[in-house]
């Protein structure tokens, strides 16, 4: 018998998949990253923001970080050197506070790493994100059709929803745009949004191919949502210029101050003048689970397209994002893509082949983590998140209103707030927005917990997330309290400059 040219596995290769090893690893860091929970749910850390500048960080990482040859010792310096997220005093961006038994579910999803182009590479996955799509879909007020995707994140699920508009409006037209591209439109498409929407729909239309004068932006109201009588004026405009609207957008929870568009009046124009209706609910749609606050949904049922984050409010881990149709079938018209090493036939409506419907060919076990919460908690345990985040919202707006020399830019609607120090004297409005720019940066270095600034209409405001609902209100006193102590200081030193 001829001797087989293959020679014997390495035993460096036996031992990388050593179950034995791995357990006791597992074990190990299973203990570190309890104490990491533990040390940050109990603020024992002098801030939630531990970075140094991104030269310090990238130094120690070239030289320090170079050398570490332990995977204990790497484990340890990523989660000292990293955001502490479930530090109550982290108040920054809008990144969810993860649930900690999703990350043992994502350590299931990660071994058996299941993709999901087709059903035979995630079979479990693709039936649960079809059942689950339809499911939420529903408690969101969409009808019994809908149905959707699974993606890796917000900006892309509002990209494939602006696709599938504008291959529906090509087949209304009797063109094909997959085909010859957008060319073969008779007319500019544009889309109109609220100018306080997030930059990804201005993003995805450039993508598209439309350019710059393709996002319209209409005007908001005192409380930051779309001014629906300057909607109108925007689409009369749009007739007359001869444009060609492709879709307007809602928002349901705008990222810069977390107001909520009057969905109803919006839907109600797309569908007197059949125009696609998208909703970006990329961070408040989650409001949906929520009986006490589902109300600043009005009118989503009307929506042909949703996106909503389950990285964000809803807990998971980054990234989840669902991409939510009126019907089922619209799912399907953003691609028409053959792959004969995939599917036989790239029309065939087949849900469990996810591939014909994302931009993603292979992609996580993303539906897995919806059910497992589902099996664990049922959808309930989001309502009370929503209802935990949004009151800590409502506390510290309250407590804002209440500190002489303090104002809100407006009265949150979610658990975003933006709001700074009065004015003092006769600064004018760039001298005061530096101010507050410097107080900010202060309270980065000396501070304990974590605040970002945004700007609204040429005005700089400090901004809070709530991420957390295990803030509590003494970590919002303790965060004014050292922005109120900070100010003096930064005041003389810009009086100095």
């Amino acid at each position: 018998m001829p001797q087989s040219p293959l020679p014997p596995v390495p035993p460096s290769l036996r031992q990388l998949y050593s179950v034995e090893a791995w357990k006791a690893q597992g074990l190990a860091t299973l203990d570190r990253l309890a104490a990491h929970l533990e040390s940050a749910q109990t603020r024992a850390a002098s801030t939630s923001f531990p970075a140094a500048s991104p030269e310090d960080e990238r130094q120690f990482w070239e030289t320090k970080g170079a050398v570490i040859n332990d995977l204990d010792r790497f484990h340890h310096e990523t989660l000292v050197r990293s955001n502490q997220l479930h530090d109550p005093r982290y108040m920054g961006h809008q990144v969810a506070t993860v649930l900690p038994e999703t990350a043992l579910t994502g350590m299931v999803t990660d071994v058996l790493n299941n993709g999901q182009a087709i059903y035979e590479m995630g079979p479990s996955n693709a039936a649960l994100e079809d059942l689950l799509m339809n499911e939420i879909g529903q408690i969101m007020g969409l009808p019994a059709t809908c149905g959707g995707i699974l993606c890796h994140g917000g900006t892309l699920g509002n990209l494939v929803a602006l696709m599938a508009a504008q291959r529906r409006l090509a087949l209304a037209l009797g063109i094909d745009s997959w085909q010859d591209g957008i060319g073969a439109f008779p007319k500019p498409l544009v889309v109109l949004v609220s100018k306080r929407a997030h930059y990804c729909i201005d993003r995805a239309m450039r993508t598209l191919g439309w350019g710059a004068a393709s996002t319209l932006l209409v005007e908001t109201d005192d409380q930051h949502r779309m001014d629906v009588r300057d909607l109108h004026n925007k689409l009369e405009a749009c007739h007359d210029q001869g444009q060609q609207v492709l879709a307007i957008v809602g928002t349901a929870g705008t990222t810069s101050v977390g107001s909520f568009d009057p969905l109803e009046d919006i839907g109600k124009v797309c569908a007197s003048q059949g125009i696609w209706f998208h909703v970006d609910g990329a961070h408040g749609a989650a409001a949906a689970f929520s009986d006490k606050h589902q109300a600043l949904l009005h009118g989503l049922n009307r929506a042909d397209s949703v996106v909503m984050d389950f990285h964000k409010v809803c807990g998971l881990p980054a990234l989840c994002t669902g991409l939510f149709y009126r019907k089922h079938s619209d799912s399907f018209l953003p691609f028409s893509q053959e792959a004969e090493y995939l599917w036989e036939h790239a029309n065939d409506q087949d849900w469990w082949d996810t591939g014909k419907r994302t931009f993603e060919c292979t992609k996580r076990m993303l539906s897995t983590r919806l059910a497992a919460v589902k099996a664990a908690h049922g959808w309930g345990i989001w309502g009370e998140l929503v209802d935990r985040l949004w009151d800590l919202g409502s506390a510290l707006a309250h407590l804002v209103a209440g500190r002489d020399g303090w104002e809100l830019a407006s009265r949150p609607q979610a658990n975003i707030v933006c709001f700074r120090p009065a004015p003092h004297g006769d600064m004018d409005t760039n001298s005061w927005n530096d101010v507050v720019r410097s107080l900010r940066k202060r309270h980065l270095a000396e501070g304990s917990g974590y605040v970002v600034q945004t700007e609204i209409d040429g005005v700089v405001w400090l901004r809070c997330t709530l991420m957390n609902p295990l803030t509590e209100e003494k970590d919002l006193v303790q965060m004014l309290d050292e922005f109120a102590a900070l100010l003096p200081s930064v005041m003389k030193n810009m009086a100095g400059l």
